[in-house]
């Protein structure tokens, strides 16, 4: 499947909350007995409801989690493979078992791209060397089919061996994935799978560390948690040696320079907590403009919510569930709904004849005053571009066929995006 691109043209990122609430989404947790529910969250009473009455799995893998808002399902790794539920019954639709071409291996930190409705996330895998049978590491940017569980690498070559659990983040403009390695944010070209960025990271005005980052699409900024670990100088008179031992932690909300690594503390007041929990990992509500992470342990958990604009905590909400523990991989619908590349694949050039390869039907081309879209998989979403690039249609759809009414465009040249459950496809038309 090709992508396109608008050379020499803009393209607006807006997106659109008015088919969207902007729920919490999120996995509420129990170890005893253990068991999985898909929930929403109220982060300021930190009140989780369950949706649905049955376990969707007895444990979850904590790589990642997907939120699909255009086939209403989240997906994450728990018992036997790649589970999709539904967020409005809270009932599995799918279980796929993981299966990767290339080898055994595994798929991490992955996140749902909105603007164009696939799952990335990180293929890692073993390479054994047939000459000398030396075993490394290698990790490939990659996609998963929901349905399948295919993993589809990108990345013609191994683009590092490990990852920091520091978060993960998509763009969904420039379609740029990004990990953080430790030291590095690293930045994966999307179309090409290639290392599109990779800064070391750098805190002029104070921290040692930039963990559960995550992007914003209503700023185009990316924000997460800048940690300052605090030591106290300890005198050892027996060895006469002075270590430096931890004292204490303050953790600021920031946002960082994607491209030059520069981490900003937002404001000067620390949140008030020590540590975080990276399985709850982090996420923006684009509504309000406040980031959310969970800092405790157990029963003690509490969602915090913090305003992009000042980094002054605006909610704490203790989170009760009846024998919920813990609130896991929560994501919010609206946030980066309905965004499109302002970025586009530089390998495909508009004249280009785009090929049909995601079951879709576009009838008549040429057409007139109507054209007709039809999908066997169910469609998603449909999007009407002029050749210049400018947004004409963006419909979210449902069932396996729709009509768009075309009486008032010109004749000329057009392009559609149709969105289905197998992906997406851009097709050439003509009035």
């Amino acid at each position: 499947m090709k992508s396109l691109i608008f050379s020499l043209f803009t393209f607006s990122c807006t997106f659109s909350f008015s088919q969207l609430g902007n729920t919490m989404y999120g996995l509420a947790r129990t170890t005893n007995p253990a068991a999985v529910y898909i929930a929403t969250m109220d982060p300021v009473t930190g009140i989780a409801t369950n949706i649905g009455q049955t376990s969707v799995s007895s444990s979850i893998n904590l790589t990642g989690a997907a939120l699909n808002p255009y086939n209403n399902r989240f997906c994450f790794f728990g018992d036997n493979g790649l589970k999709s539920v539904d967020l409005s019954t809270g009932q599995v639709t799918n279980t796929a078992t993981i299966n990767n071409p290339n080898g055994t291996g595994y798929f991490d930190l992955f996140r749902f791209n909105t603007s164009d409705s696939l799952m990335y996330g990180l293929s890692r895998r073993n390479i054994t060397n047939p000459q000398t049978g030396q075993v490394s590491g290698a990790m490939y940017l990659a996609t998963i089919n929901e349905i399948t569980g295919t993993i589809t690498e990108i990345s013609p070559s191994s683009i590092g061996q490990s990852f920091a659990y520091s978060g993960s983040a998509i763009d969904p403009h420039q379609m740029v994935f990004y990990y953080s390695n430790g030291s590095q944010l690293v930045g994966l070209d999307m179309y090409t799978g290639g290392i599109f960025s990779n800064p070391t990271l750098t805190f002029p005005n104070g921290g040692q560390n930039f963990d559960n980052f995550t992007y914003s699409c209503s700023d185009t900024t990316m924000y997460g948690l800048v940690r300052s670990n605090y030591y106290t100088p300890v005198y050892n008179p027996v060895t006469g040696i002075t270590t430096q031992v931890f004292d204490s932690a303050a953790v600021h909300l920031g946002k960082v320079n994607a491209m030059t690594g520069e981490v900003t503390k937002i404001g000067t007041q620390s949140i008030g907590v020590s540590s975080f929990s990276v399985n709850g990992s982090s996420t923006i509500d684009p509504v309000n403009l406040i980031y959310y992470f969970i800092s405790g342990s157990g029963t003690g958990l509490t969602i915090y919510g913090v305003s992009l604009q000042t980094g002054l905590v605006v909610s704490q909400g203790t989170i009760s569930n009846t024998g919920a523990l813990y609130f896991d991989m929560m994501r919010i619908q609206s946030d980066c709904y309905e965004s499109y590349p302002t970025r586009f694949n530089p390998s495909v050039n508009i004249e280009e004849t785009v090929t049909n390869t995601q079951n879709v039907n576009v009838y008549p081309n040429p057409f007139s005053n109507q054209i007709t879209v039809s999908s066997e998989t169910g469609l998603q979403k449909i999007e009407l571009f002029h050749a210049n690039g400018q947004v004409i249609e963006n419909t979210s759809v449902s069932g396996k066929e729709f009509t768009l009414e075309t009486s008032q465009l010109m004749n000329g040249v057009y392009f559609l995006q149709v969105t289905n459950l197998e992906g997406m496809e851009i097709i050439k038309i003509i009035k």
